[in-house]
């Protein structure tokens, strides 16, 4: 668990999880969950690749967060790098690469169906027009890489589908900058908590996918890794809304436990690995 992590290891491990060639695979991940990587992100993103095959699309989120603080937000997609770790940054700026538009939760993708994962991105990042819909469509896979379910945004395309009542609307005023130079505007909408929100708790729905056998669960390194299918996902989060409608909520001050592995106490960046101690610092 302790050794390098090389590139033909991880594919080793991701042919083990079950990660099928020619699927399309939306990845949240932490890659310090996986230990020391000879090769950094590039010998993942390229394990990935080799996994997939070339009839595979390997997505990623790009969110950048950064743009929500900002009086006056514009994003660039050719230059805005990703907030959320080394895999997705190197996933961007792969040749062939594609991103969405979206202000704060974009989305870039390599590979076969990339330009069309991507190529709409409506004002609210998880309607029926953008990637988070793509992957229940094109029935893709969700990949969770060293973190829990906690981390799985595609789970907000069911708050919003159904309106969850603690979430509400805001428009943002926003622009995109052009290749050219020249701005635009990028007409924004986010579904954001209310005040006194609680927050969420996704590893509940996860823990339902594993005891109805829709997850696949493994290692990559030091990294649990689970893997299940975008409408499996869908199909029972909707029907355990309409039972519990708390279903997506914290309840309690203690998230749901998952099994197979330890969940670190790192708020909003939450690790999920067999061993804490083989947590690479270095990445």
């Amino acid at each position: 668990m302790g050794d390098p992590q090389t590139e033909e290891r991880i594919v080793e491990a991701l042919r083990a999880l079950g990660l099928p060639r020619g699927a399309i695979v939306f990845v949240h991940s932490s890659m310090s969950s996986i230990g020391y990587v000879e090769g950094g992100a590039e010998a993942l993103v390229d394990a990935f690749l080799k996994v997939l095959g070339p009839g595979g699309t390997l997505a990623v989120p790009t969110f950048t967060f950064s743009h929500s603080a900002s009086g006056d937000p514009i994003f660039d997609p050719a230059l805005d790098p990703s907030e959320m770790g080394r895999l997705t940054e190197e996933t961007r700026t792969r040749p062939g690469a594609r991103r969405s538009l979206h202000l704060v939760h974009s989305v870039a993708a390599l590979g076969a169906h990339a330009r069309e994962m991507t190529a709409s991105h409506g004002p609210s990042a998880w309607a029926e027009d953008g990637p988070f819909w793509k992957l229940h469509e094109l029935d893709g896979y969700i990949l969770l890489l060293g973190v829990p379910y906690l981390r799985c945004t595609f789970f907000h395309l069911m708050e919003q589908l159904v309106r969850v009542p603690y979430r509400q609307w805001r428009e943002v005023e926003a622009q995109i900058r052009e290749p050219d130079g020249s701005l635009r505007p990028l007409p924004t909408l986010t579904f954001g908590p209310k005040p006194g929100f609680v927050g969420n708790d996704f590893n509940r729905l996860g823990a339902m996918l594993e005891e109805r056998g829709h997850v696949l669960a493994g290692s990559v390194g030091n990294a649990v890794a689970r893997l299940f299918r975008a409408r499996d996902a869908f199909e029972v989060g909707l029907a355990q809304y309409r039972i519990d409608p708390d279903l997506f909520l914290m309840a309690g001050r203690k998230y749901t436990p998952l099994g197979n592995g330890v969940l670190t106490e790192e708020l909003h960046s939450e690790k999920w690995v067999l061993d804490p101690a083989y947590i690479y610092r270095g990445h």
